[in-house]
């Protein structure tokens, strides 16, 4: 058997790598190489080259910012793709007039998920903008048609109210009928003061149309409920049948002729009164009517 003792009379071998000197590396004992090992290779590093593996082959692909740019554009371009698609089926479907509304809301609400994946945070901020001031419009235009119905209904109570009790003041059969009459010709104005400014108050004035006292004309004057009602008790030609006081003597109590006292033959205008009063009258005192009682028969 041969003797190994050689192997340790062999020459120390320095390791050398490109740039350095060769005095400037350490010994192969230093580094723990075993006999008989050429070129002064570490142990587990083939090759005797920094890297070891990692270099086999030949230099290794450096990547620029440029080629790592590319890749994110080319990865983007590909995902905007697929959502465009994605997004244009979803525009496709809502398309679709046979769509029942919680089908179309289930689409909807899907499509603007997908397209809020895809926006960028400027895009998601722009369109995050966009939806509270079109929120923020349609709460004010509601607030607004709240408000004008809401007045609207305040008006309407408080000309119903004064003209109603007005008609209750002055003896109307029928308030109801009274407040029917006047009601187009009312609107709420604002109250003037005594020095002629306005107070700010908003009360109902009626614009009655009027005879001249004087001249017999015909004339629109702006009077309170109270007022424009008390005027048409005082008007017996239109309005004397709309009150109990305008009552006939003896055809009964709470029998109406209109205004209007009988003629100069004691009868009373059938067409000035109601027909609950020519009822009335018919069975009471027809001869008020023109009517034939049965003993003149």
């Amino acid at each position: 058997m041969k003797s190994n003792s050689n192997l340790y009379l062999s020459p120390s071998t320095l390791a050398s790598y490109d740039g350095e000197g060769v005095g400037a590396g350490p010994s192969a004992s230093d580094l723990g190489l075993g006999a008989g090992q050429p070129g002064g290779q570490a142990a587990g590093q083939p090759g005797g080259q920094p890297g070891g593996a990692a270099h086999q082959g030949g230099t290794p692909k450096v990547w620029t910012q440029e080629d790592v740019n590319r890749f994110l554009a080319d990865d983007r371009r590909k995902h905007v793709q697929k959502y465009e698609e994605l997004e244009g089926a979803y525009k496709e479907a809502l398309e679709n007039q046979t769509l029942t509304a919680e089908q179309r809301a289930k689409l909807q609400e899907q499509l603007e998920g997908v397209q809020a994946r895809f926006r960028s945070k400027e895009q998601q901020l722009e369109m995050d903008k966009k939806t509270l001031e079109d929120r923020y419009s349609q709460d004010t235009q509601k607030l607004k048609e709240s408000v004008v119905v809401w007045e609207a209904k305040y008006k309407s109570a408080i000309t119903d109210r004064a003209l109603l009790d007005a008609a209750v003041t002055n003896d109307a059969f029928n308030p109801n009928q009274i407040v029917g009459l006047l009601r187009p010709m009312t609107r709420m104005v604002e109250y003037m003061g005594d020095d002629g400014r306005p107070t700010g108050e908003l009360i109902p004035m009626v614009d009655f149309p009027d005879v001249d006292t004087n001249t017999g004309e015909s004339i629109m004057t702006r009077r309170t409920p109270e007022e424009a009602v008390k005027r048409m008790k005082e008007l017996a030609e239109q309005y004397g049948n709309l009150f109990k006081s305008n009552v006939v003597s003896g055809i009964g109590a709470g029998s109406a002729t209109g205004g209007l006292a009988p003629g100069a033959d004691g009868r009373v205008d059938p067409r000035k009164i109601t027909t609950e009063q020519y009822m009335k009258l018919r069975k009471e005192n027809p001869a008020a009517l023109g009517l034939r009682t049965s003993r003149s028969r």
